[in-house]
């Protein structure tokens, strides 16, 4: 019997199972009833960290469970996202902002991003002029924030400062993207998703005890990408993807109209040809009667 995709020789299974069971094994030699536990403590361990270290390293443990957990509802579930990055940033941002305000002001900008992409489109700005524009105006929205925060008083505003901008603008073009492409079913569906993601990275993260377990075992970064490569291996079953709704394509309606009045288009001249050719004929014929 077959299992997986077959896309990993028998080298490669055993690389795989060493990335699994190495990180185990230095776990239990941490267990405190084991004389081992000492060394692996001080060697593997990352508990001892100052206040602003730890927050740090806590941003940097967030990124591959992120991922695991992307993987795990993208590959697993099927539930489509807006990219396997976005979440994850969105995640790191939420951890410095609070869901909450992160979640309002992420609704803002995708809005006044959605309001003037026509305008910039019309003007027919190639793409990596788009999308610099668009990074200039997440940035305007940012000040805007922060100018707000100091008149109105309220400090919460000023916590936008601290949002990556770039994520900012990945989520407001990966939204009107999706959009243009696919309809606003799609692009509300997998905006949604890929928010909720970046919601439930950041709940685990602010729970106490669940952040305390990677500092303690650090090792479970190496566990988390042999997870990544097993799902996408042997539980690449999409379960969920009924629930995707499904996508307009307009690109492609677009490029079927296009091509229909290409062919009209085609048919009239060739029409108009005939005619002319008619016409000659008959003037030819009508000299030599003369």
């Amino acid at each position: 019997m077959k299992l997986g995709k077959g896309n990993l020789s028998g080298k490669q299974r055993l690389i795989l199972a060493m990335l699994i069971v190495s990180p185990l094994v230095v776990m239990v030699c941490k267990w405190p009833a084991l004389p081992t536990s000492g060394f692996f403590m001080r060697a593997f361990s990352l508990a001892g960290l100052s206040g602003n270290r730890e927050r740090r390293v806590e941003y940097i443990l967030s990124v591959p469970f992120g991922a695991t957990l992307v993987v795990f509802f993208q590959l697993f579930l099927g539930i489509r996202l807006l990219g396997p990055f976005r979440s994850i940033l969105l995640a790191v941002a939420f951890l410095i902002t609070g869901i909450l305000p992160g979640l309002a002001f992420l609704a803002i900008v995708i809005g006044i991003v959605l309001a003037t992409r026509p305008f910039i489109k019309a003007i027919r700005l190639p793409y990596f002029a788009r999308v610099s524009v668009i990074l200039s105006i997440v940035a305007l929205i940012m000040l805007m924030a922060l100018l707000s925060s100091t008149w109105l008083g309220i400090e919460s505003l000023s916590r936008v400062a601290y949002f990556p901008i770039i994520a900012l603008c990945l989520m407001g073009e990966g939204f009107a993207g999706t959009l243009s492409k696919e309809g606003l079913g799609s692009a509300l569906w997998r905006g949604t998703m890929t928010a909720f993601v970046a919601v439930l990275i950041t709940f685990l993260f602010q729970i106490n005890g669940f952040r305390k377990i990677f500092l303690y075992f650090p090792e479970l970064l190496i566990l988390e990408i042999g997870c990544i490569i097993v799902v996408a291996e042997f539980f690449d079953f999409r379960l969920l993807t009924r629930l995707n709704p499904p996508a307009v394509r307009k690109s492609s309606s677009r490029r079927a109209k296009k091509a229909k009045s290409l062919v009209a288009e085609a048919h009239l001249r060739e029409n108009s040809g005939k005619a002319r050719r008619a016409e000659a004929d008959v003037q030819l014929s009508e000299s030599r009667d003369g």
